[in-house]
């Protein structure tokens, strides 16, 4: 009876025993170490791989494997653990928040014409959607080869063939994607994974650990979108793209009209990625640091810093964004505030210093439309 016999639910068994006892008790029961390496993630608690692993391995044999009849490597009890969901990291102090953004940034695509491909940012879009909306997480693979292909024709690099299985199981040898029902995927090389795909019907999704985090994690879900769509998708339309992928509409908030009077007419626009970007910021203004709480929930505006449209022909893009809150918005479109190139936010009617803009990880402003705002604001 091997590791790979070992189902969720016997390593939730072990894990509540674990919780029962603690961990020196644990350990010394059935005659464990301390973990040095490897460590499983499970309700923000870090446990023993190798120990969890051998314990629940009862469940398969009748005993508890002893410490010297297994390895706990990463190739043994870390893809054992991970192929049923688990999130196994190296660091003690790894959060699963830190281990998915770090995945996120470090996704090893192939490249053509110098460019990323994007198959795998573009899985992992569709994934995110059908999480914020709290679909079914592990889908067949005919759905899922008809929903990515479609994907990567519609957003996908010139020239760019359909071919979903790639991602997949490329996706799925990284740590962020399973295929529950089978421990020995191939690796996404060569004409092998589509006959592969396609006879054993494999249903797969994002592992259980990154589902439950998309879910409820909001800002860690923006922060990863916000990445993948500056990153792979700079000459795309976003707004269509998170619209596709079921990311325009996932946030409830009070309902804007398309005008309003001011002292000029101003448009506010509330589209996907305006909504992206004020969950990212929290619905808190990065001038003035104030969040707007209304009964149906935090109120914030997306302002363009280069205004769309002529004669402007701003980029409805992350960096041409602010999230401010309406008093910050209208001195801002007025020219009344400005943001040099350090991020320092000046009154221009005194000159005084208003303090730094607020940024978070994920939304990163760029200097050339704010060069722009301070050359012509108050001009329209």
């Amino acid at each position: 009876m091997a590791l790979s016999d070992l189902d969720r639910g016997m390593v939730l068994t072990t894990i509540e025993e674990y919780d029962q006892l603690g961990r020196d008790a644990f350990l010394k029961r059935y005659g464990y170490h301390e973990a040095r390496d490897y460590f499983i993630i499970h309700n923000g608690h870090r446990y023993d791989s190798k120990a969890i692993a051998g314990v629940a391995h009862r469940g398969v044999g009748g005993r508890a494997l002893r410490a010297a009849e297994f390895s706990g490597g990463a190739a043994t009890v870390g893809r054992t653990l991970g192929h049923l969901g688990f999130l196994v990291t190296q660091r003690q102090d790894a959060s699963p928040t830190e281990t998915f953004l770090d995945k996120v940034r470090t996704l090893d695509t192939a490249v053509s014409n110098g460019r990323p491909k994007r198959h795998q940012p573009l899985t992992l879009l569709w994934a995110l959607g059908r999480a914020a909306h709290r679909e079914e997480r592990l889908v067949p693979w005919n759905v899922t080869r008809a929903e990515i292909s479609a994907l990567i024709t519609e957003f996908g690099l010139d020239g760019d063939r359909p071919n979903p299985e790639y991602p997949v199981l490329k996706l799925t040898h990284f740590g962020l994607w399973t295929l529950p029902d089978h421990q020995e995927p191939p690796r996404s090389t060569g004409s092998a994974p589509l006959g592969w795909m396609n006879r054993n019907q494999p249903v797969s999704g994002l592992r259980a650990w990154v589902y439950d985090l998309m879910t409820e994690n909001e800002k860690v879900r923006s922060q990863a979108i916000a990445y993948l769509l500056s990153t792979y998708f700079p000459d795309v339309d976003q707004n269509a793209l998170l619209t596709r992928v079921g990311l325009g509409a996932t946030v409830a908030e009070p309902p804007l009209p398309g005008r309003r009077p001011t002292t000029v007419r101003r448009i506010i626009r509330d589209n996907a990625l305006s909504r992206l970007i004020k969950s990212l910021h929290d619905h808190t203004c990065q001038i003035c640091g104030i969040q707007l709480l209304l009964p149906r929930g935090p109120y914030a505006e997306g302002a363009h810093i280069r205004p769309l449209g002529q004669p402007h022909d701003g980029h409805d893009v992350p960096g041409n964004l602010l999230c401010l809150c309406p008093n910050d918005h209208v001195l801002f479109d007025q020219g009344a505030t400005i943001i040099k190139d350090d991020l320092t936010v000046i009154n221009r009617l005194t000159g005084e210093q208003r303090g730094p803009l607020r940024t978070v990880p994920g939304h990163d402003i760029d200097p050339q439309y704010l060069a722009y705002h301070r050359n012509t604001a108050g001009t329209y």
